[in-house]
């Protein structure tokens, strides 16, 4: 990933860790079996569920209590854009819902499915609104941003 701009660098890390666990649930069957990852779904399904509630749910409050606004209003231009990732913040939390529900239903498809979207979401923040976001936003706004960002990270946590 690029070198991002200071107020960012803990959002691009949680995605680093995001990218690889998307990975390993879109590799299934074929995911090396390193720090304790499993084949079994019902242990994957475990670990995801601990993941999106350590990780995912306090990043995806950051992004859309503080980026996400922040950048509407300076750029708004990037509107359809932050709706989109909200949308998809949304999808991965009924894929979540869903895989919570599974019951011995298709629990491989909703992993790798749920690792497909992650990988793209964290992509396209990373290479469309991020680099967006620092070009486009002053000095400023975005320690003010990445002020904020660690704020709320610490209230979640």
């Amino acid at each position: 990933m690029a070198k991002r701009h200071a107020a960012l660098t803990g959002l691009s890390h949680d995605h680093h860790h995001t990218l690889a666990l998307a990975l390993r649930l879109r590799q299934g069957e074929g995911a090396l079996l390193t720090d304790g990852w499993t084949h079994d779904p019902l242990q994957q399904i475990q670990r995801v569920q601990y993941f999106f509630e350590s990780d995912l749910r306090p990043h995806f409050a950051a992004e859309e209590e503080i980026l996400f606004p922040l950048a509407e209003r300076s750029m708004p231009s990037l509107a359809h854009l932050i709706r989109a990732l909200a949308r998809q913040h949304r999808e991965v939390e009924n894929i979540i819902g869903l895989l919570k529900s599974a019951g011995g239903g298709d629990m491989r498809g909703l992993l790798a499915r749920l690792g497909s979207l992650l990988e793209g979401h964290v992509r396209r923040e990373e290479r469309e609104l991020f680099p967006v976001c620092e070009s486009g936003l002053t000095e400023e706004a975005l320690l003010r941003l990445g002020q904020e960002i660690q704020m709320i990270r610490e209230r979640k946590s």
